[in-house]
């Protein structure tokens, strides 16, 4: 018998656990789908199949389940599966949770001791003809593109010597290459990271080892036509900590954050580290380079905003110094000082997360970002990992430092978002989003004008069934 979930945050409200597999054939529809929109949505999130043996967990803990929408000649299917990672089948078998902490192998029952503990709750990623789903502390795993039918451990046929893969690789629009790194490479606690490409047709043609200034969280990175962007923040981990039953991340902030930065032309022994002020990021916006100068953009906070990781000191965090706001970090590759004569400066005046781009311009410059934001002045409702939903889309023009907005209702919060190129130009597509509705306990998908966000949707696909929020997100166009 299956006893019922804890009333934490992480499993409660719009987080309650789903545990759902469906097939929800053509969507009831309110407006028009355009008809040249033909493609799939890909999202990867957490949603636990069995309550937490250790009497809570965190929302980032749970089985991955990857979901698709189906967009063909004006209607829309949907179709969500369990990634069937050994832990999911382990525990499966067992009818009973056996993993216990996040990333803390001490604490799991002795029955799966050495199994893997990975989840595959992260994000989808489509190249070369492969869905690979992501979790950073683990290899990709690989899922049928059509049925969602997990295919298993994927590793480059045995090449890869990693223990792990960034969830966050970046596809090359102009080479086609698909880059990627690792961090704690040799497992829980281990120092080195690694970059990895992968080349246009799916063969792994570099992986090179390095050590970073220290073994903190690297959950994103950033590429340039000229270089590759390692962003290293002091959320760190402890070996002993983890023996002794802790937390696998504690923010430490008497430590500098440090910025590696390499030449895509050179080697991972040609990475030179700035030093910048004590800070966090995430979720990488873009990257360019105007010659030697080197613009990471980012969502940078404060502090660590997640509430479930504590500070080492034991000190108490100020909820607002966690709010990542989009940021510019420039360097200067030129300069001979520890920072680079570094320089930041604010993209947008709201806190948010998840951002993305048009995916034509990443690692180029480029003029929009769309983000899901928190707007203070409206009601934020408790949704997604750090139990601060999104209350409002938001599309930043980098041109004139316009943030075109919309709301929605205020029972409404939003997940991770994509663009869908239809034309030439960087705007010219849709923006697609999911909306929570939190007064009816089910959701929505939205389908934008890229170029008018604020007039809200052209057309919303409506969901019988509540969807966890998601982490990330992938668009595959039509053939």
């Amino acid at each position: 018998m299956t006893k019922l979930f804890p009333d934490g945050l992480s499993f409660s409200g719009y987080n309650t656990p789903s545990r759902i597999e469906c097939d929800i054939y053509d969507l009831e529809v309110e407006g028009d789908v355009p008809p040249d929109l033909n493609g799939r949505w890909y999202r990867s999130g957490p949603d636990p199949q069995y309550p937490p043996y250790l009497g809570d967990d965190i929302y980032v803990n749970g089985d991955g389940m990857i979901s698709m929408f189906n967009f063909e000649n004006g209607h829309v299917d949907f179709k969500m599966r369990y990634i069937q990672t050994e832990r999911w089948k382990a525990e499966r078998a067992a009818r009973r949770s056996l993993y216990g902490k996040y990333r803390n192998p001490w604490t799991d029952k002795p029955e799966v001791a050495g199994k893997s503990r990975g989840t595959a709750n992260t994000a989808p990623i489509w190249h070369a003809g492969r869905l690979l789903v992501l979790k950073e502390d683990h290899v990709p795993m690989a899922v049928d593109p059509d049925t969602l039918a997990t295919l298993g451990d994927f590793t480059w046929n045995g090449q890869l010597k990693s223990k792990t893969v960034t969830a966050h690789p970046k596809i090359d629009p102009v080479t086609g290459e698909l880059l990627l790194f690792s961090y704690e490479c040799e497992g829980d606690g281990s120092s080195p990271m690694c970059f990895l490409i992968e080349d246009k047709s799916g063969n792994l043609v570099k992986e090179e080892w390095f050590d970073p200034p220290y073994v903190g969280m690297v959950h994103d990175f950033a590429i340039t036509t000229d270089y590759v962007i390692f962003p290293i923040f002091p959320t760190t981990m402890d070996p002993e900590r983890l023996k002794a039953g802790g937390d696998h991340w504690k923010w430490d902030g008497s430590l500098p954050s440090w910025v590696g930065i390499m030449p895509r032309a050179g080697s991972t022994t040609d990475i030179r580290w700035f030093k910048v002020p004590t800070s966090c990021g995430f979720h990488v916006i873009n990257g360019f380079n105007e010659g030697t100068i080197v613009h990471l953009d980012m969502m940078i906070s404060k502090r660590n905003g997640f509430p479930y990781i504590g500070d080492i000191a034991g000190s108490a965090a100020d909820p607002q110094d966690g709010v990542p706001y989009p940021t510019r970090w420039s360097f200067d590759m030129t300069s001979n000082a520890v920072d680079g004569g570094f320089s930041s400066k604010s993209l947008a005046p709201y806190g948010g997360e998840l951002p993305l781009i048009d995916p034509r311009c990443v690692g180029r410059d480029y003029r929009y970002a769309y983000i899901s934001m928190v707007d203070p002045e409206r009601r934020i409702l408790m949704a997604g990992p750090t139990y601060m939903g999104a209350n409002m889309i938001g599309k930043i023009d980098l041109t004139t430092g316009e943030v075109q907005t919309y709301h929605g209702t205020d029972e409404t919060s939003f997940q991770e978002g994509a663009f869908i190129p239809r034309g030439p130009g960087e705007d010219e597509g849709w923006y697609i989003n999911i909306a929570d509705r939190h007064d009816q306990n089910r959701s929505d998908l939205l389908i934008f004008d890229a170029r008018a966000i604020s007039e809200g949707p052209l057309a919303t696909a409506r969901l019988p069934i509540r969807l966890r929020s998601a982490f990330h997100t992938t668009w595959v166009p039509g053939v």
